[in-house]
């Protein structure tokens, strides 16, 4: 993917913020509206309910979830080592973006919104494992969400790309459990915020975010406080994950995956994605990266960083991209 490709996909996620007027731009699919329809199932065959829990879902040790905007849906699969199934589907026509999981089985998912007439909110989506309806929805008042952290007591933490109906700068939000405002908004001077990672000891929220010429890495101290920069620089921010060892990954769009040290910021690994990097995320053993890359989903060893695997499915392209995936359970 040349600069000018990566241009384009970074104008066409903001292009989703902003308001348009008069123009009755479609969704995806060609659905209209700034409110998600959720709730459209996919249905194993032979069966009648509503939900996509199937055999092979209740007896499945891994689920991978895939956003997959173009056809307005969450794809969700069984993993068994390098194999996967596709199990169903969770209906979703706001443009599911970085999404996660927690220990009990939930999926949360950021949803920048479908720019229609006016200004979009985007929301947040949680998701029980097995439903296709979330018990928890919020739309966040001034934010559009981007990615999203969820620590073990359930407190969500939201990359917001930027204000709602603007295209700069962006935020982090602090969502403590069953409350659907922000405790509070957790700034910084930068032009974008695009991913979101957390200690699990400690707290600590780092971000990737564009300064509108460069990418870079600033963490909040057990989410609070001021924005300290990790002194690293890279092209083109997006998604980020903290590795249980002191290191973070964080996904260059041109195709790499930098893992650099927490402490010290040094450039300790360079990983070589397929044609792009978007999103990304561990299996429970932090063996394996999934990575989508504008087409489809790699998956790669860590930390030797090799491919030995990919996830494809009908409708996946270089023009229809799957985005934010999410493993359970989670490392």
């Amino acid at each position: 993917m040349d600069d000018r490709r990566l241009a384009r996909v970074a104008f066409s996620f903001a292009a989703a913020i902003l308001p348009l007027s008069g123009c009755g731009a479609p969704g995806p699919s060609g659905a209209g509206g700034a409110l998600p329809t959720i709730g459209t199932a996919f249905v194993p065959p032979g069966t009648t309910h509503r939900s996509w829990i199937s055999p092979a879902a209740k007896s499945a040790k891994q689920l991978l979830y895939v956003g997959d905007p173009n056809a307005g849906v969450i794809d969700i699969f069984s993993l068994h080592h390098l194999k996967y199934t596709l199990i169903g589907q969770i209906g979703d026509l706001n443009s599911p973006q970085g999404m996660t999981t927690d220990a009990a089985g939930n999926l949360y998912v950021a949803d920048i919104g479908v720019a229609t007439e006016g200004p979009v909110p985007g929301d947040i989506a949680v998701y029980h494992q097995g439903a296709v309806l979330p018990f928890r929805f919020i739309v966040p008042a001034s934010w559009t969400p981007f990615d999203l952290a969820v620590s073990r007591n359930g407190t969500i933490y939201s990359a917001n790309i930027a204000p709602i109906a603007s295209f700069t700068p962006g935020s982090v939000s602090v969502f403590k459990t069953n409350s659907d405002q922000p405790v509070r908004v957790l700034h910084l001077k930068n032009f974008q915020v695009d991913g979101i990672a957390l200690h699990a000891h400690s707290n600590t929220v780092y971000i990737t975010y564009d300064t509108g010429q460069t990418g870079r890495i600033a963490s909040f101290t057990h989410a609070r406080g001021k924005a300290k920069d990790l002194g690293v620089s890279f092209a083109s921010p997006w998604g980020l994950m903290e590795d249980g060892a002191g290191n973070l990954l964080a996904c260059s769009g041109p195709g790499q995956i930098y893992v650099y040290a927490e402490a010290s910021g040094a450039l300790k690994q360079t990983i070589d994605v397929p044609n792009a990097t978007m999103f990304e995320a561990f299996n429970h053993q932090r063996s394996l990266i999934f990575v989508s890359n504008f087409e489809q989903v790699e998956i790669l060893s860590y930390p030797a960083g090799n491919v030995v695997g990919s996830v494809t499915q009908p409708g996946w392209s270089k023009s229809s991209w799957p985005t934010g995936v999410a493993v359970w359970p989670p490392p």
